[in-house]
C-alpha cells in the first residue's frame, strides 16, 4: 500500500533561525478563486508569486509550513545546469525547444537572484560562482567539453588545472575543475520564505496548515475539499513535487522519490575556515552521488553525502559525511558535526523535469533530480503561464503527456541496487585508484 511521504521532523536549524515565514490567513469556506496552488515548496511559492504580480486571484495550501518539505532541506546550490548537459536536453526535446531550454536553464540563476534582489530576501545569497570538480578521468573529460562548449558561448565558465585549481578548491584533491561564474548558492528555506511574503504582499493568499482531502471537478469549477471546508477555483496548479499523496495517483506514480541527507559542522576556527573554498564558492564533482560541499557565513561546513535513498527518516550517519570531508580537507581536524537532515527528492527516469496539463484546468509541474531551485522556480512562471492561458508557447518546458511508470512498485530495489554500483565506482577513484592525476 502506497504511504504517502513525509518528514516528521522540521526543516534543519541553521536554516530556519532567523528565516521569517509569511503571514498565514484562515481559509475562507466556499470562497471562489481564479487559482489554487497545492504545496508550498518552490514550485507552488513561484506559481502563486507569478500569478500574483499578474493581478491573478490565487490562494496558496499547503498542508504543514511554508518550505517544509525538500524545498526547505536543499543543498542551496543554484545551478545554470539540469541533471543531464546540453548535448542530452537538445537530443531530448529537439533543437528548437532544446534551445529554449538550454538558454532559459543558463539564465535560472539569474531568474533566482533576480527575484532575491528585487524582493529583499535575507538568505545568504552569494555568486561567485560554482566549482565542479573532476572526480575521474571521465569526469574530467566531460568538464572540459562541457566548459569547451559553453566558452562558444561567450559563458563566463572556465577549467583550471594544476595550482590554480587547488588554491581555488584548498585542496589538492582534485587535478582539473570548471568554475562557472553564473551560479551560487544560498539558504533555500529563507528563500522560499521569502517568495512567499513576496507573493502575498503582490495579493496572494497563503493558507498553511490545510491539508486538501479531495479534488474533483464540478461543471466548469474545481473543487478542493478542505477538512470541513471547501474552495473552488477556476484551476488548480498541484505544486507537491516528491509530497504527492492520492489526489491524482498516476501523478504520484510518475516519479521515484529518494532520500537526500545533509550534514553541517559547528562553525570552524577562522585559520581552518580561510583555507577552504577562499572564494566562498559551493563545491561538487562528477561522482555519481552526492557530493556538495560549501562553507555557510557563520563558517560552518556544509556537506551532502550518500545515506538511505528509501524508508523512514532514521539516525545519520556521521561517518559517511566525515570520512568525505576530511579526505578532500585533511588541515580540518576533528570535526565537530551539529545537525543531520534529509528530505525526499522527485527523479524522474530520462532526469527531466515533467510539465502537465492533467485535464482542463489542472496543471503540474515536478521532477527537478536534485536541480530544484533555479528549475523549480522557472516551472512556476511556465504554470502561471499555462493558468493564464498562454499556452506552452509562453513555456521553457513542454506539456507532456502524464506516464505513470509500471514498474514504480520495484524502484526501490533497482535504485539501491544502482546507488551501491555508483557508491563502489566512487569510492573506486576516490580511494581504491589513487585519484584522477
Amino acid at each position: 500500500m502506497y504511504q504517502p511521504l513525509s518528514d516528521q521532523a522540521a526543516p534543519p536549524r541553521v536554516y530556519t533561525s532567523g528565516a521569517a515565514l509569511p503571514p498565514a490567513m484562515p481559509l475562507e469556506d466556499g470562497r471562489h478563486v481564479s487559482a489554487a496552488v497545492i504545496g508550498g515548496g518552490f514550485t507552488g511559492i513561484s506559481t502563486a508569486l507569478h500569478l500574483a504580480a499578474g493581478s491573478v486571484d490565487v490562494a496558496l495550501l499547503e498542508a504543514k509550513q511554508i518550505g517544509w518539505g525538500a524545498s526547505g532541506r536543499a543543498f542551496g546550490q543554484v545551478v545554470p545546469y539540469l541533471k543531464r548537459d546540453h548535448g542530452a536536453i537538445l537530443r531530448h526535446y529537439g533543437a528548437a525547444r532544446g534551445e529554449r531550454i538550454v538558454d532559459a536553464v543558463a539564465e535560472g540563476p539569474s531568474l533566482v537572484f533576480g527575484l532575491v534582489e528585487r524582493h529583499g530576501i535575507d538568505c545568504w545569497p552569494v555568486r561567485t560562482g560554482l566549482i565542479f570538480a573532476a572526480h575521474s578521468p571521465a569526469g574530467r573529460r566531460a568538464l572540459s567539453a562541457r566548459t569547451a562548449w559553453w566558452r562558444q558561448r561567450a559563458a563566463s565558465v572556465e577549467m583550471l588545472e594544476g595550482e590554480a585549481c587547488t588554491a581555488l578548491i584548498g585542496s589538492g584533491r582534485y587535478p582539473a575543475a570548471s568554475l562557472d561564474r553564473r551560479g551560487g548558492h544560498l539558504n533555500p528555506y529563507a528563500y522560499v520564505c521569502g517568495l512567499a511574503r513576496a507573493a502575498a504582499s503582490a495579493g496572494a493568499a497563503i493558507h498553511t496548515g490545510v491539508a486538501v482531502d479531495a479534488l474533483r471537478r464540478e461543471g466548469a469549477r474545481w473543487v478542493l475539499d478542505v477538512g470541513s471546508q471547501r474552495l473552488t477555483a477556476d484551476s488548480v496548479v498541484l505544486a507537491t513535487n516528491a509530497y504527492g499523496g492520492e489526489l491524482i495517483p498516476g501523478l504520484r506514480d510518475s516519479i521515484i522519490p529518494m532520500r537526500g541527507h545533509g550534514f553541517v559542522t559547528e562553525p570552524l576556527s577562522d585559520n581552518v575556515r580561510g583555507s577552504i573554498l577562499p572564494h566562498q564558492q559551493s563545491l561538487t564533482d562528477t561522482r555519481h552521488l552526492f557530493s556538495a560541499v560549501r562553507l555557510l557565513p557563520d563558517g560552518r561546513l556544509h556537506a551532502s553525502t550518500y545515506g538511505p535513498a528509501f524508508g523512514p527518516e532514521r539516525p545519520p550517519d556521521w561517518r559517511l559525511a566525515e570520512a568525505r570531508v576530511r579526505r578532500l580537507f585533511p588541515q580540518l581536524g576533528a570535526l565537530r558535526w551539529a545537525e543531520a537532515w534529509s528530505g525526499w527528492v522527485a527523479m524522474t527516469p530520462e532526469h527531466f523535469p515533467r510539465l502537465h496539463e492533467l485535464a482542463p484546468g489542472l496543471f503540474a509541474g515536478l521532477g527537478y533530480n536534485g536541480r530544484g531551485i533555479a528549475a523549480a522556480t522557472m516551472m512556476g512562471r511556465d504554470l502561471a503561464a499555462l493558468v493564464q492561458g498562454r499556452g506552452d508557447v509562453a513555456t521553457v518546458f513542454p506539456l507532456v503527456p502524464l506516464r505513470p511508470l509500471r514498474w514504480r512498485s520495484a524502484a526501490p530495489f533497482m535504485v539501491r541496487a544502482l546507488v551501491q554500483a555508483y557508491r563502489a565506482h566512487d569510492l573506486y577513484y576516490e580511494i581504491g585508484w589513487g585519484g584522477v592525476r
